[in-house]
């Protein structure tokens, strides 16, 4: 059996090292009933700071196990944890006289540059899964229940399921325990890092970096600091261990900076179609039943600007002057040649629309501004002036997001690629294909399309092993064709598994159950995420209702990002693609992280990758 070695975050900065005789840290017995919390009261250490010494201890350590507590006769200069400024003076004497911890633990040598991490190493036996073997006979094998087998393992969480799979390493219990110093110098090379910028938040950096704070803060101990949202500027964090680095991971963040005083000058050219609707009553205008496409354009248009005029109010709440102008552009567009005639973008600092993509070249051919266009099309890929950006992700921006994440965690899956036969279907198959077919560590791919119609199941079981998981890839937006594939994946043999994607979650998808979608992991690529619990959401939601009767649907929420952006932005003085060079920005939903060819247009490439819990919530996986 090989020995696999990590770092497991546990403890304290621990600065200027002056009694290097005497050890830092013994070994503690633990006694019948005691629980971390009676250890720290008796030896005057705070009870986090002890259970981030022992990381893999709870609150209620078995008796006559060993942790690991600082050595009472050590001299004071040397903190568990750096002190903040309020606790400096309170001293921290401690009664040596009962249960003075006897076992030493092996002193190390100073860093170097006398600041040092204390560190807990793990060494473990491993396992390699053999054919026809199960959890159940690993646990009874190594004397470890499956809770714990799991808890040793969470990078293969199939295992709480009982799925294993040949030629699996797993860990199966704890062979050697250390307790080492290395300086933050080199304990920072092991982590994706961040240095903390003017007018970052903890709230900024945990949910672009996709981390809790709970996470930030047991990486970076040695600032106790951040459990009160409290950051410095130059400050180094830890993200994440080496070597769960993503390719995100290397983005920038954009600062939002107000520079100018002069007004923004912005225009917005959507088609109201207000003369159309002159005599027509409202709830016919907006009533999908009467008129579906007519309705979902008047819908996703007004909730579009609606979301804007909320931005617009937050940019002027921001002492940011801006200088509005709102263009009807009429049925398809037909009043944007009028609009340029009378020269009325000539000087526009931005203009947003117009919203047909046929309109869209003329205008940017027309002014000397960028011409944002607001959602996704189609068309979008033809677009050509250097003056349009695109603020939604093509197509195949979101087929390569999803090849990036699913090379990053892919181990020894087998790969089905299905398509319903259609033209843009199969080319979608074919492009994944031959992505994945680079990764060399990728053996098993299978390619399915209908025959007479359809597919049948046995096309996925014949070429699914026991014990090894699957991903099936749907490049469809056929509503039959996804449903007859989810199906065939919902009952499958009890020692198969399998977890279902695609590239976008389309209209088709919206017809499937929820239960059957987090039966089967179901996880898609998507231009827009929310979290329930973000504060700026909910107020945001808050005020939308107040102010419009109703909740605000995605197109409302894009309205909003999207001008907030352009216009935040613009307020930093700087050209708007110049600032795209500065940094990705995360609003309510939406990501704006543009990129611009040489000779054509800016594209947006902010993706998130989400699954479906079993509990019906919404994951953000990247």
């Amino acid at each position: 059996m090989s020995k696999i070695k990590f770092w497991a975050i546990t403890c304290v900065l621990a600065i200027l090292v002056s009694c290097s005789q005497q050890k830092r840290y013994i070994s503690y017995k633990v006694k019948e009933g005691e629980t971390m919390r009676d250890i720290a009261e008796r030896i005057n250490v705070k009870t986090e700071d002890l259970e981030r010494l022992n990381p893999d201890v709870g609150e209620n350590p078995a008796a006559n196990s060993t942790i690991v507590i600082p050595n009472p006769e050590f001299k004071k200069t040397i903190p568990l944890i750096q002190e903040t400024d309020e606790n400096k003076d309170k001293g921290t004497e401690t009664d040596n006289t009962q249960d003075e911890p006897t076992t030493e633990v092996d002193e190390v040598k100073t860093a170097p540059d006398s600041t040092q991490i204390v560190r807990t190493v793990y060494e473990y036996k491993t396992h390699i899964v053999q054919p026809g073997e199960t959890v159940y006979r690993l646990t009874k094998t190594y004397n470890i229940s499956k809770s714990e087998l799991i808890k040793l393992n969470p990078e293969f969480p199939k295992i709480k399921d009982n799925l294993l799979s040949v030629g699996q390493e797993l860990k199966v219990k704890v062979a050697e325990k250390k307790v080492i110093y290395i300086s933050r110098e080199e304990d920072l090379k092991n982590h994706v890092t961040h240095t903390v910028k003017p007018k970052e938040t903890i709230y900024s950096l945990t949910r672009f970096y996709n981390i809790t704070k709970e996470e930030l803060m047991n990486l970076n101990p040695e600032f106790p600091e951040l459990k009160d949202n409290s950051l410095s500027i130059g400050q180094i964090l830890r993200i994440r261990p080496l070597e769960e680095e993503l390719t995100t991971d290397s983005s920038s963040i954009y600062i939002d900076t107000i520079a100018v005083t002069d007004p923004i000058k912005i225009a917005f050219l959507l088609p109201f179609k207000a003369r159309e609707y002159d005599t027509i009553a409202s709830e016919d205008i907006f009533d999908v039943r009467k008129s579906s496409r007519s309705a979902r354009v008047a819908n996703m248009v007004t909730d579009f600007y609606l979301g804007a005029e909320m931005a617009l109010d937050s940019i002027k709440a921001n002492g940011i002057n801006v200088d509005v102008s709102v263009f009807d552009t009429g049925n398809r567009g037909k009043l944007v040649e009028k609009i340029l005639e009378d020269d009325k973008l000539d000087d526009k600092d931005v203009i947003i629309g117009p919203f047909y993509s046929n309109q869209v070249e003329k205008v940017a051919d027309d002014v000397n501004s960028p011409v944002v266009f607001p959602h996704f099309s189609k068309s979008q890929d033809e677009f050509s002036s250097s003056r349009i950006i695109k603020s939604a992700p093509d197509k195949e921006t979101h087929s390569n997001f999803l090849i990036q994440y699913l090379n990053e965690i892919y181990n020894g899956e087998t790969i089905f690629i299905v398509s319903d036969g259609k033209e843009q279907s199969n080319e979608q198959l074919e492009y994944l294909e031959k992505e994945f077919k680079k990764n060399d560590s990728i053996k098993n791919i299978f390619t399915l399309k209908p025959e007479k119609g359809y597919i049948k199941k046995e096309r996925f079981t014949d070429n699914m092993k026991p014990n090894v998981h699957n991903w099936v890839i749907l490049t469809s937006d056929i509503k039959s064709h996804i449903a007859d594939a989810i199906n065939s994946m919902v009952v499958l043999p009890e020692d198969v598994s399998a977890q279902v994607f695609t590239i976008d979650k389309t209209a088709a998808f919206d017809g499937i159950n929820n239960n059957t979608l987090a039966r089967i992991g179901f996880t898609f690529v998507t231009d827009n995420f929310s979290d329930e619990n973000d504060s700026n959401l909910q107020s945001f939601i808050q005020k939308y209702r107040k102010r419009n009767k109703d909740v605000p649907t995605e197109y409302a929420i894009r309205g909003f990002d999207l001008t907030y952006d352009v216009l935040i932005r613009l307020a930093s003085g700087e050209d708007l693609t110049d600032t795209y060079k500065e940094g990705v920005s995360m609003r309510l939903e939406n990501k704006f992280d543009f990129s611009k060819k040489l000779f054509g247009s800016t594209s947006n490439k902010g993706l998130f990758i989400v699954r479906y819990n079993n509990d019906l919530t919404l994951e953000r996986l990247k």
